[in-house]
């Protein structure tokens, strides 16, 4: 594909380096220093330039396969989509948008925009989910399915089972899609053992996702989440606000910057209680009570998010989230305990990435840090699979698990008569091993 990015920053900068391996990458910024270090460091071409500016685009081919617009800048990103669109083909457009004022049908339809992702919006639509099942660390929703895939940690204390075991217990309701071990995540098979500590990731449907609370983690109790302490008055801590005062939460939303607070307290209507503080935990634990359920750090630093973690676990806060803006931060979490969830500018990059990489046929998505892929096909009325056995051969298994979802449960793909309209077909497979598991199943 021949592909423009508009905006050099970290997630353009990923982006590019991401997709410059099998496809042709231009990247626009104003930014010299930025685009001065993806010359030296990328195989893409870099164009210092203004991206409202058409005479940017001069060099650039005249058919573009994909348009993708990630500035700092709401208005930047949109005019730069219908600058373009006077210069060039423009096939596909994806833009990132901070705020959602301008998302709705007709800006959509008007500016030819395929697909707008907000990131905000989407980190916080995750905690829906999350306090519904607080015993899992972080909870994805897929298309074609009703299942959610959730990421839990094995308490010290439980017994050792066989997945194909625990999956005959839970009805064949759930598949173990990949663990995390000793820092090492691998794609378990049938026969694999379910050990303490480990961080398992479940394909689950909702009516089993409670029994793997008393089978996977023990200590958690059906005690409801009440009290939450947000640290961040940023966009992002706003949207999660907005999420947990729709499950009754009780919140207390914290910056230290009085114009942050003063914004979030105009946009939240006053619903939720909003303090200025200079983020000393222990401060605001003595001054507003310790019955605190959930804790999360959501500021745009994730170092700052990493300490405020470890003193929330200090003083033993059931659940402590943590959110990163880079891959890295995000395994030093994981090896603290603290559960993990992407950042705006990491859920705008794997968004985007997995809206490229499906397609109209296979759907895709990360998970691990970007270790692990899940894959589905669905079965539709015109299909050629349909009767016939899923088209999975010895060599495939080798480099992934597949599964046929039919109705609520999962069936080996071993076991699997012949497939029928509406079926599933979902892979597991670790990132290196994509494009052979996509050759098989699309």
């Amino acid at each position: 594909m021949n592909v423009v990015i508009a905006g050099a920053g970290k997630v353009g900068y990923f982006l590019a380096k991401e997709l410059m391996e099998e496809n042709e990458v231009t990247i626009i910024d104003s930014n010299e220093k930025a685009i001065q270090n993806i010359e030296e460091t990328l195989d893409v071409l870099p164009i210092h330039g203004d991206v409202e500016d058409p005479s940017s685009y001069i060099h650039i081919k005249k058919d573009i396969d994909l348009f993708i617009a990630v500035t700092d800048s709401d208005e930047v990103n949109l005019l730069s989509s219908l600058i373009i669109d006077n210069i060039v083909n423009v096939h596909e457009k994806i833009v990132r948008l901070k705020n959602n004022f301008f998302v709705n049908d007709k800006i959509k339809a008007k500016l030819g925009i395929s697909k707008i992702i907000i990131p905000a919006v989407e980190v916080a639509k995750t905690f829906n989910h999350l306090i519904d099942f607080p015993h899992a660390n972080n909870i994805k929703t897929f298309d074609y399915t009703n299942a959610l895939m959730l990421s839990i940690r094995a308490s010290e204390s439980v017994a050792k089972k066989m997945i194909s075991t625990l999956r005959k217990e839970l009805e064949n309701k759930i598949i173990v899609g990949g663990i995390e071990r000793d820092e090492k995540f691998f794609i378990p098979n049938e026969f694999d053992m379910i050990l303490p500590n480990d961080l398992i990731y479940f394909l689950a449907f909702p009516s089993v996702i409670n029994e793997l609370r008393v089978t996977i983690c023990d200590k958690w109790t059906k005690q409801p989440t009440n009290n939450c302490i947000i640290y961040g008055a940023n966009q992002l801590g706003i949207e999660i606000a907005k999420v947990l005062k729709e499950k009754g939460l009780n919140i207390k939303l914290i910056d230290k910057n009085l114009e942050n607070c003063e914004a979030a307290n105009s946009i939240l209507k006053n619903s939720v209680e909003v303090l200025k503080s200079n983020y000393n935990l222990d401060l605001v634990l003595d001054k507003y009570g310790d019955n605190t359920d959930i804790f999360i750090a959501a500021t745009p630093n994730d170092e700052y998010n990493i300490t405020k973690c470890i003193e929330a676990k200090q003083k033993n806060i059931k659940k402590v989230v943590g959110i990163h803006n880079n891959r890295q931060y995000g395994s030093i979490m994981r090896k603290l305990g603290i559960e993990v969830l992407r950042g705006e500018k990491m859920n705008a990059f794997y968004s985007i990435l997995e809206k490229i990489t499906s397609s109209r046929i296979v759907t895709k998505r990360v998970f691990c840090g970007g270790e692990g892929i899940a894959l589905l096909r669905k079965i539709f009325p015109n299909s050629m699979l349909i009767g016939n056995k899923p088209p999975i051969d010895n060599k495939s298994c080798e480099k992934g698990i597949f599964y046929i979802q039919r109705g609520e449960e999962f069936i080996h793909h071993h076991d699997c008569p012949l497939l029928e309209q509406g079926d599933v077909i979902i892979a597991f497979s670790k990132e290196s091993n994509t494009k052979s598991v996509v050759e098989c199943i699309k």
